[in-house]
């Protein structure tokens, strides 16, 4: 495992290699900056075509191959709780509260966390990495 991290880390620096260390954190810097660009522009893609949910909440939504665990199952739908716990831990709505929205005649849609929002991610993307303000040292 480390050697090939170690090797991953190597393919990605070995244009940069001869380099002092602040060339390459400027590199480093340089690079992280321009994917956070062209990420923030994605997600701003994303609400302009209005898209509300990140991708990852739509796959979780529709998977498949999910094991649904059998017995009874305590939910405070309120509260955002279950007893499995992926409704409190990663916020996605278990099967469990899909299927108590259901019978309860409730809109699941109604409790989707904030976090998965585009705007909430778009958020994220805003003012976290600045131009460099002196070059000379």
């Amino acid at each position: 495992m480390i050697t090939n991290v170690i090797e991953s880390i190597n393919s990605v620096l070995i244009k940069t290699r001869n380099l002092p260390i602040s060339a390459l954190v400027k590199s480093t810097y340089i690079g992280y900056n321009a994917l956070f660009n062209q990420s923030g522009r994605e997600v701003a893609l994303m609400i302009t075509y209005g898209q509300v949910y990140t991708q990852f909440l739509v796959q979780q939504t529709i998977n498949p191959r999910e094991v649904l665990l059998t017995g009874n199952f305590r939910i405070r739908v309120d509260e955002r709780w279950c007893d499995c716990d992926k409704f409190q831990k990663i916020h996605v709505r278990c099967s469990h509260v899909v299927a108590a929205c259901k019978h309860a005649h409730h809109e699941c849609k109604n409790y989707k966390h904030h976090a998965y929002t585009l705007e909430s991610v778009s958020n994220m993307y805003i003012g976290l990495f600045r131009g460099l303000c002196n070059e000379a040292y």
